[in-house]
């Protein structure tokens, strides 16, 4: 078995200032960068770079490659296993590699890019916790020599401390990002709650207007049909009695949207395959469609995650979406409808290739009572809105009147199992 020799005085002082000089500091790129140009300069090698795990694909990607030619290797990823980094973060070994040449673990890849031809490697994985999140390598002693076991237990070491410093610094950044964030959320839940304030007050008084229109509604409509009967027939009494009717039924239809829109119940959250429910909605809505002139292209993702939502609710909100997207195709069109799966949400889009939506009235679509149709009441788009945002989502609209109307909903994954 092979002693490695006691640490001289010049390391382990090295060692000691190395770690101050990496735990100085959150600014990582920084301390990355001087605590490598001191290994270059100790072990005598040509140049090093640092690996970090891309915890999302797996993978690995170059943290810091330092040298002239660095910058021409940024973006290029090795799979765990690939090369002598990917194999070392594989093991979770360290490796000392002198003849690149004759090792099949060596990949061509790097010095293909950058035009630097590497002889020798040493190689040590970084970890925090136990936990890979990276590796460290040198490349090439500067006098053509090997590197060996002391080299390697030097690394060895300083990759211990390394590793910490990139956890810290991640936990730090991340800290920093959330506190971020959070303040973004404040801002944005601010806004909701002055909205919902507001909507909430509106409610109010469209629920009160509902009841008191609703008596002189029917009484009114009693009597003119009453009328309508008792005039001759192609007496223009007749014509006046339908226009009242009519418009009555305008008023009557606007009653019933506010009532719905007033009495919206809290939703009953269910496990949902919102795909299926999707599927089912467009299938139920499909012979509508068609006798319109209007092409439906679905694109559901399948193995979508289940996530817990109130169908009937669901279906009433994207009921209201395909009759605004139908009104807005009167001469036929397409319909293109796509569900879709992110790590956060679950992600329904409608794009419709209809007349569109004004820029100027862009802002209070959402509003109640709003409306561009002179047969709307204003009243579908915020019964959607309210609905989706009952579920903790999101809503967004874009419109031109050349491309026609776009809705995206976002269904937050949290709530699924």
């Amino acid at each position: 078995m092979e002693v490695s020799p006691p640490a001289s005085r010049t390391e382990i002082e090295l060692l000691v200032n190395l770690s101050t000089l990496i735990n100085s500091s959150l600014n990582i790129e920084e301390v990355l960068e001087n605590a490598l140009n001191c290994v270059e300069q100790f072990l005598g090698a040509e140049v090093s770079s640092i690996f970090a795990v891309d915890k999302s694909t797996g993978e690995l990607y170059f943290r810091l490659a330092r040298g002239p030619r660095g910058a021409q290797l940024q973006g290029l990823r090795l799979k765990i296993g690939e090369g002598i980094a990917g194999w070392v973060a594989q093991t979770e070994k360290p490796l000392i590699c002198n003849d690149t040449a004759h090792d099949p673990r060596f990949s061509q890849v790097f010095d293909a890019r950058s035009g630097f031809q590497t002889k020798s490697i040493l190689c040590v994985p970084l970890k925090a916790k136990d936990r890979l999140i990276g590796v460290l390598e040198v490349l090439n002693k500067r006098d053509g020599g090997h590197f060996g076991s002391p080299d390697l237990e030097f690394l060895t070491i300083l990759g211990n401390q390394i590793g910490i410093a990139l956890e810290n610094a991640g936990l730090y950044q991340r800290l920093n990002d959330k506190l971020v964030l959070t303040q973004e959320e404040l801002k944005v839940a601010e806004k909701k709650l002055i909205r919902a304030e507001r909507l909430a007050g509106l409610a109010k008084i469209a629920q009160g207007v509902a009841h008191e229109v609703r008596n002189p509604i029917m009484i009114i409509g009693g009597f003119t049909h009453r009328l309508q009967k008792l005039a001759p027939a192609g007496d223009q009494i007749q014509e006046i009695c339908r226009l009242i009717l009519a418009e009555l039924e305008k008023l009557s239809r606007m009653v019933r949207e506010i009532e719905e829109f007033t009495r919206l119940p809290e939703p009953r959250l269910q496990p949902t395959n919102v795909g299926e429910l999707l599927a089912k909605f467009l299938e139920d809505n499909a012979l509508a469609l068609a006798q319109q002139g209007i092409r439906l292209e679905s694109q559901i993702a399948p193995d979508l995650p289940s996530v817990f939502v109130d169908e009937r609710l669901l279906r009433l909100a994207l009921q209201h979406l395909l009759d605004n997207a139908r009104e807005a195709m009167v001469a036929g069109g397409v319909l293109a409808v796509t569900v879709a799966s992110t790590p956060t949400h679950l992600q329904i889009s409608l794009q419709d290739s209809g007349s569109g939506i004004d820029p100027a009235d862009q802002p209070y679509i959402f509003d109640p009572f709003f409306s561009t149709k002179p047969q709307g009441t204003g009243m579908g788009l915020a019964t959607v809105h309210r609905i989706i945002s009952d579920h903790q989502g999101e809503m967004y609209l874009t419109s031109s009147p050349d491309t026609g109307t776009a809705v995206q909903i976002l269904l937050p994954r949290w709530l699924d199992f």
